[in-house]
């Protein structure tokens, strides 16, 4: 049984300027360390942005660049573990792969993304393996954004007796209603991060941390099924909730850095079978199983995209200066 203090730093994220967005993580590292974090998570594809074109792939990084090298340098410098998901270029292919860094600088593991989830299945592909990270701290459980609200990825948490769940989002939703989206649907998009967490804090017994982007999402789409998003923003909401339930932490829609202790208690641990919703752990319109189509759509472009390969095979450090 230990006492931890974690720390989520829900930044804006530049498209496409690695190193200024490691710069301003940097900074966000510092403020969470003068508040006495142990562990300090980034959100998802922190260092890139989020725009889905394939602006993407330019900037994509090799395992060695810019940003595990941040990371290590990072959570050397200031004798903390430091986690964030980029996108990796290897064999011809791009991940979403996350890379948590121990105090020491060394780099403790590393968790591949295992659903790209609607546009994203036109420039990443999705890999499966152990959805932990060993560490001293105990096994630390992760969970990339869209990963968290699948059964799949729950029930392997499930049966790998975590001791603590860290989950990077960038999770963007609508601002203004439609005729197809409702206030009432805009709360519940803006609360379901928070849901997914309070979700696996309820079944594993264990304190999860989920920490979102913030700040506005502006990007072109490579499938329109769903019409053109405009006016959404990085929802924020970065929670911290403690192993008995307890919410030890949230944000709203700013940048700014969530910190709070929590406990890892194995007495409190569990090992609850998820909830099963067709893919998902929570109920939802049957309308939503045509993000399916847009997935396989975008999976079949990837694979077949002759940019993507000639773009994959050819990232260097010195894109980066």
């Amino acid at each position: 049984m230990k006492t931890v203090t974690l720390a989520a730093a829900q930044m804006i994220s530049q498209d496409g300027c690695i190193l200024d967005n490691l710069a301003r993580a940097s900074h966000m590292a510092a403020l969470a360390k003068t508040q006495g974090a142990a562990c300090v998570l980034f959100p998802e594809f922190m260092p890139q942005g989020y725009r889905l074109t394939p602006e993407l792939w330019d900037a994509a990084e090799c395992f060695d660049g810019p940003t595990v090298h941040w990371l290590g340098e990072t959570a050397r410098n200031l004798g903390v573990y430091v986690g964030t998901s980029f996108l990796e270029a290897k064999n011809g292919h791009f991940f979403n792969t996350f890379v948590l860094a121990e105090p020491s600088g060394k780099i403790a593991g590393a968790v591949r993304k295992r659903s790209p989830s609607m546009w994203e299945a036109y420039f990443f592909k999705g890999e499966r393996g152990n959805p932990y990270v060993d560490t001293d701290l105990g096994r630390i459980g992760v969970g990339i954004c869209f990963d968290n609200h699948t059964y799949e990825v729950a029930s392997a948490i499930q049966q790998s007796g975590i001791d603590l769940m860290l989950m990077p989002h960038s999770y963007c939703t609508p601002t203004q209603t439609t005729k197809m989206t409702s206030q009432a649907d805009i709360d519940q998009l803006n609360g379901r991060p928070g849901l997914v967490a309070r979700l696996y804090n309820q079944w594993f017994g264990v304190p999860v941390l989920m920490c979102n982007k913030s700040g506005p999402w502006n990007s072109p789409v490579p499938d329109t099924t769903l019409g053109v998003p405009q006016g959404f923003r990085f929802s924020g909401r970065s929670t911290l909730l403690d192993a008995d339930g307890t919410l030890a932490a949230q944000l709203g829609d700013e940048e700014a850095v969530l910190v709070g202790s929590v406990t890892l208690d194995p007495a409190l641990k569990k090992q609850t079978r998820p909830a099963k919703y067709s893919r998902y752990i929570y109920p939802g319109s049957p309308g939503r199983e045509i993000i399916r189509l847009m997935e396989w759509r975008g999976s079949l472009s990837y694979h077949f995209s002759s940019l993507r390969k000639q773009k994959a095979s050819t990232v260097r450090m010195e894109n980066f200066g």
